[in-house]
């Protein structure tokens, strides 16, 4: 008998996700949903110093959660992962968006309420591909062959100062407005979301993370833990967050790893 050869038909791909309020602050503002039946995934950081950011994060994973769902019950391939293509990716997060500030306009205590956003969908098919959009600095990552590469870039001052080569990658690094965000739900009237498509590979890892997680390591350093990890996105999970609060945890961190299964 012929042993079962790893073909884009015979894979899928799950995830798993962990938050941890880290070791500074008091409350737990990131949130996250594994949608590991449909081939969703999505992290959220709400901002902090601003009122509700821990409820600007909730609204817009379950704002999402909730549309992909209705979606998936009326798709015939809910059960192996719907093709969402980059336009209707965006347009679920500026959904989000609208009912971020609908809720912040109900309850005026919450004004100012914000959070960051990426969301990722795997379809199923005989072409494996990932498809993000995002708002903010929480980031994705692909993981191949050893190397890891950003599938996502900054929406912060410093990193449009870098782009522009205003800014040294090195001096962004610990420029102290390299938190300040360009774009967030929740914020403004309207919110622009990027969005990106990419190939992938059966041995691919993809992470998605909270700045929580970047500011305490670097990416070689990100990359280590996932190649340690045996493929185990829970063992990944783990020893990420758990490496963040080992250096500090000066914030929330929150984690989504997928790979590919037979």
């Amino acid at each position: 008998m012929m042993a079962r050869s790893k073909t884009a038909q015979s894979i899928t791909w799950r995830g798993a996700g962990l938050t941890d309020i880290g070791q500074v602050r008091s409350s737990n503002q990131d949130a996250f949903a594994v949608l590991n039946d449909v081939g969703f995934w999505i992290v959220a950081d709400g901002m902090g110093g601003h009122a509700g950011g821990d409820v600007a994060s909730r609204l817009a994973v379950e704002s999402i959660t909730e549309q992909v769902r209705r979606q998936a019950g009326t798709d015939s391939l809910s059960q192996a992962g719907q093709a969402w293509t980059e336009t209707q990716l965006r347009q679920l997060t500026e959904a989000a968006h609208h009912t971020i500030c609908k809720h912040a306009f109900e309850h005026p205590l919450l004004g100012g309420m914000g959070t960051t956003i990426v969301v990722l969908s795997i379809p199923s098919g005989s072409i494996p591909h990932l498809s993000l959009a995002y708002a903010g600095d929480s980031r994705a990552y692909l993981l191949r062959a050893g190397a890891l590469l950003q599938l996502t870039q900054d929406h912060s001052l410093v990193e449009e100062h870098v782009r522009s080569g205003q800014l040294s990658p090195e001096d962004a690094a610990t420029h102290p407005l390299r938190h300040v965000l360009t774009r967030a739900l929740g914020i403004g009237d309207v919110v622009e979301p990027d969005s990106s498509t990419h190939r992938l590979q059966p041995d691919d890892l993809i992470l998605l993370c909270t700045d929580g997680l970047t500011k305490m390591m670097d990416d070689g350093r990100i990359a280590d833990i996932l190649l340690h990890a045996g493929r185990s996105p829970e063992a990944a999970c783990l020893a990420l967050v758990e490496e963040a609060n080992r250096r500090g945890g000066e914030d929330n961190v929150t984690v989504v790893v997928c790979a590919a299964t037979a």
